[in-house]
């Protein structure tokens, strides 16, 4: 809300900087939604942005990982 944008561009933006990702994909059905889209290029997100998003992704380690070796 902060930041002036959709949650789409917000989304597109952050994945489209996580380390590995070379291009998010986009799966537009309409012009609208394409454009939508496209608004992520032009974003920069904060760092305490980007931060709460990592945060919130975070994937948990559950079994088997958690079990000694």
């Amino acid at each position: 809300d902060g930041l002036g944008t959709s949650p789409l561009a917000v989304a597109l933006a952050w994945v489209r900087d996580r380390p590995g990702v070379v291009a998010p994909v986009v799966g537009a059905r309409d012009t609208g939604q394409l454009t939508g889209s496209l608004t992520a290029e032009a974003i920069t997100l904060p760092p305490a942005i980007r931060s709460a998003l990592d945060d919130v992704s975070a994937i948990e380690v559950g079994y088997p990982e958690r079990w000694p070796r």
